[in-house]
């Protein structure tokens, strides 16, 4: 890459970071959040994939989209990609009920697929939204800047998490922590999530399988914690969350994505 075509890569990085983290403030100041759906949510939730869009229109840039799925000779991707957060998830709660930092409440398999369902279609259009802007957009853009491999993803997480701010506490009340605790581990999560979906995405040139795994994780995740009829499957002790949650916060959670980042990229140098 030129000097000149580094430059404006960065600007563009720039320009998507500051423009997705104004909409997504203004958002904030429009009304709604996540448990009472109004237009400054949707207008937060947007963000990432209008900033995106309207950037690579103005652009005619389209050339790193990623848009194609790529499914040829990228099966096993796609099948890390559906299976991810699932184990991971089954991993998290086992830590859970064995350490005491969450307790799993009695449910039918009928009354779990009943609360998945709805939400199955809400966080489909929710994982749309980000990966288009965050993997479609953003992390191939800082990719093309040939920096260090976990400086580039930290950069994505760092982004990523910032667009989360307006509505970090609406986002995880399911925690007592205070997010002076919190918000330090929420930013490190994102950064060791950031490497495994970007990782994903270097491999396939697509953004589709980041968007299925995001939007599995966030579906399972969210059912658990929220439930059925008002009762989560799910109950996560107060002062222990920081271990138990299925979110990028969680330290088990943390653990079990860094390993499999990290192993994804060594791979890929042996490749």
């Amino acid at each position: 890459m030129s000097t000149g075509e580094r430059r404006r890569t960065i600007i563009k990085v720039l320009i998507f970071t500051v423009a997705v983290n104004a909409v997504a403030w203004l958002g904030s100041l429009l009304g709604g959040s996540p448990t009472s759906i109004g237009p400054g949510f949707i207008v937060w939730g947007i963000a990432p994939i209008m900033v995106s869009i309207i950037m690579r229109i103005v652009a005619r840039d389209w050339s790193d989209f990623g848009a194609g799925p790529h499914f040829r000779s990228n099966g096993s991707w796609y099948l890390l990609s559906i299976l991810a957060y699932p184990v991971t998830i089954l991993i998290v709660l086992l830590l859970g009920l064995l350490t005491g930092a969450s307790r799993a409440e009695e449910y039918s398999a009928r009354e779990f697929v009943e609360a998945l369902l709805p939400l199955l279609i809400t966080f489909l259009f929710f994982a749309i939204f980000e990966e288009v802007g965050w993997r479609g957009y953003l992390a191939p853009k800082v990719y093309l800047l040939g920096i260090n491999r976990y400086l580039s993803h930290a950069i994505v997480g760092v982004i990523w998490a910032t667009w989360h701010f307006p509505y970090l506490s609406e986002l995880w009340m399911h925690t007592s922590e205070e997010l002076i605790t919190l918000l330090p581990r929420f930013i490190i999560g994102t950064f060791v999530f950031a490497i495994v979906y970007g990782e994903i995405r270097i491999r396939t040139g697509s953004f589709w399988p980041a968007v299925l795994m995001h939007w599995i994780g966030n579906a399972i995740a969210n059912t658990l914690l929220s439930g059925y009829a008002g009762k989560g499957f799910v109950t996560l002790i107060p002062g222990r969350e920081f271990l138990g949650s299925f979110g990028v916060e969680g330290v088990f959670m943390i653990f079990i994505f860094g390993v499999l980042g990290v192993l994804l990229a060594r791979r890929r140098d042996q490749k």
